[in-house]
């Protein structure tokens, strides 16, 4: 029993409260017509938040699905899609963002004639989502099992942010996005509380993340995922670094 237990320390000793992902790491998963990229997923033993990663071809559908128990941001980096429930779209620009709560059928048309980046986050994850079985545009699946209510989805901008783009008050209370800005040695101090997650999303530029032990290097597409408890000081590298922070909280 003691061999066993002396086993198992270095184990729980090497785990990591900071991970740097190289987005090369991703896994591709397709959804309709687009492929995308799970960049932070239960696989990493992420409990309460993902993150994605979608390059949509013009006329590209990701294909209407719900979340049952989980809330999905979508942030549109590049291009624009329409977001789809039913019959009814929603156009999306460049910068702007959809927050979708749970039960909500929704899905995303590529508008324009270029190619739609957008990266999404939903909290807590959603198990089934990277399996295929949410894909209603597979022969033979069934419509999605959900409602389409007036008003419930939520489109913000993100972009002329410098700090949080959603909050508890429109609905986001299960993970909140935010939008930081950096110059070359600007930062910011950040933490995250003992069973909660955060997500450092580098769209632009590099960034350097200090724990108090190691700093950490992420550059352009790389990700900072981050187990509570950890205090953090984020800081530029590259004259002008973009990222999306996502938090989530223990509950």
């Amino acid at each position: 029993m003691l061999r066993c237990f002396l086993l198992l320390v270095p184990a729980a000793l090497m785990a990591q409260a900071v991970r740097v992902i190289p987005f090369s790491e991703s896994k591709p998963f397709t959804m309709g017509d687009v492929t995308s990229r799970r960049i932070v997923h239960p696989d990493l033993g992420a409990k309460k938040t993902t993150l994605n990663y979608s390059a949509s071809l013009p006329g590209a559908e990701f294909a209407q699905h719900v979340h049952d128990y989980s809330d999905d941001t979508i942030l549109v980096l590049g291009g624009e899609v329409n977001l789809r429930q039913g019959d009814s779209l929603h156009l999306v620009k460049a910068g702007g963002v959809a927050f979708v709560p749970s039960g909500q059928i929704h899905g995303t048309v590529t508008a324009g004639r270029g190619e739609a980046i957008m990266i999404s986050f939903q909290n807590p994850p959603d198990l089934i989502l990277y399996t295929g079985a949410r894909d209603s545009k597979k022969a033979g699946a069934a419509p999605p099992k959900g409602v389409i209510t007036a008003g419930a989805v939520k489109y913000l901008r993100f972009d002329d942010k410098n700090g949080p783009f959603t909050s508890p008050s429109m609905g986001s209370m299960r993970g909140a996005g935010a939008h930081r800005k950096l110059k070359t040695a600007e930062s910011f101090k950040t933490s995250v509380d003992a069973g909660g997650e955060q997500v450092l999303f580098v769209w632009r530029g590099s960034i350097t993340v200090n724990d108090g032990k190691t700093i950490h290097e992420a550059g352009e597409k790389d990700s900072v995922f981050i187990q509570g408890p950890a205090q953090l000081t984020v800081s530029g590298v590259a004259p002008e670094s973009r990222i999306i922070q996502i938090q989530a909280p223990p509950k």
